[in-house]
């Protein structure tokens, strides 16, 4: 198995004492943001590969693995401005098919030999309805399903030995409606034949309040049990946990996020499909927590590993004991 972070340039990648956290205690990373369209894809006509090369020029320095984070995130807001409002013409769909492929084509053959798995679509699924998104290429396609099909065919004509991820937001509180549709979405998949090998479960969860974080997790592992019978496996992508209704005290606060952190992977990792365990940011200042959901006190958010000194936290310690408990993978 395989434990890692996610980083990004202008931050973490220029941190020494972030790298310094990486090298002992990482073998996987993935980039926050800088392989995402908005970074990747400037305009229309032109790619710019300089941050996404930077992360892989470390780990490749560092003899680290790398995932690939996100071949195509199905949310409006996080396209360029260019492809929102982009004219696809007399023939949406062909000329979307085009713009998709052509896209996944390139950044493939760029990064083919650099990375161990791929996110070939993010958060298609709208957590509220269970139903798909409506995005810029949903609408010129004329639905998600062949958004999906089309962006996982091209993949996997580009990547043909690489594991290929739908990647989505949950975690062991994402409701009944939530889950369903991912079902839903990856039995559509399947019965299409379409090529899929893993579902991500990005794994951002609540650290509830004090009166407990209220997990279903009944509801968890009836939803894992349906998609490993289909025969895929799982990603933990981007786990992290928000504390914004705990209680101040960093005692309790500490022994609570460690505590909701190791049962969950207790959990997700008795499925021996399981072999990466991947957490969005190492080091508490870095979280894109600090700027979602911020605390009514004004306090630092503590849902990753390290603190500011990067020293171990008990959620440090609740992972690493997740990972000595877990069987060994044949």
């Amino acid at each position: 198995m395989r434990f890692g972070t996610a980083i990004s340039t202008g931050g973490t990648l220029d941190d020494a004492g972030y790298r310094d956290l990486v090298r002992p205690h990482c073998n996987v990373l993935v980039a926050e943001n800088e392989m995402k369209w908005q970074a990747l894809r400037p305009s229309e006509d032109r790619f710019d590969f300089t941050d996404a090369d930077a992360l892989v020029n470390f780990a490749r320095n560092e003899e680290i693995d790398f995932r690939f984070h996100t071949l195509l995130w199905e949310v409006e807001e996080r396209y360029p401005a260019w492809l929102r409002t982009y004219d696809f013409g007399a023939a949406p769909a062909a000329e979307a098919e085009r713009l998709l492929t052509g896209h996944i084509a390139r950044v493939a053959s760029t990064y083919r030999d650099n990375m161990t798995g791929w996110d070939v679509v993010n958060e298609a699924v709208d957590p509220a309805t269970g139903g798909y998104r409506t995005s810029p290429f949903s609408q010129a396609f004329g639905g998600m399903e062949a958004v999906l099909d089309t962006a996982f065919r091209a993949a996997r004509e580009a990547l043909p030995d690489a594991p290929l991820v739908y990647n989505d937001f949950m975690s062991w509180g994402s409701d009944g409606t939530h889950r369903d549709g991912v079902l839903r979405l990856l039995e559509g998949l399947l019965n299409r034949g379409t090529p899929i090998d893993a579902l991500g479960l990005q794994s951002h969860l609540w650290g509830g309040n004090e009166a407990g974080d209220f997990a279903d997790e009944a509801g968890w592992r009836t939803f894992l049990d349906e998609v490993t019978g289909m025969g895929l496996g799982l990603v933990v992508t981007e786990l992290d946990v928000n504390d914004r209704d705990l209680p101040a005290d960093l005692a309790v606060r500490d022994a609570r996020i460690a505590e909701v952190t190791r049962r969950y992977l207790d959990l997700t990792m008795s499925y021996e499909g399981l072999r990466d365990v991947v957490v969005w940011g190492l080091v508490h200042r870095y979280s894109w927590l600090q700027y979602f959901q911020a605390r009514a006190d004004g306090l630092q958010k503590r849902g990753t590993p390290f603190d500011d000194d990067y020293e171990p936290t008990l959620m440090a310690e609740a992972i690493a004991e997740a990972f000595e408990a877990t069987s060994v993978r044949p």
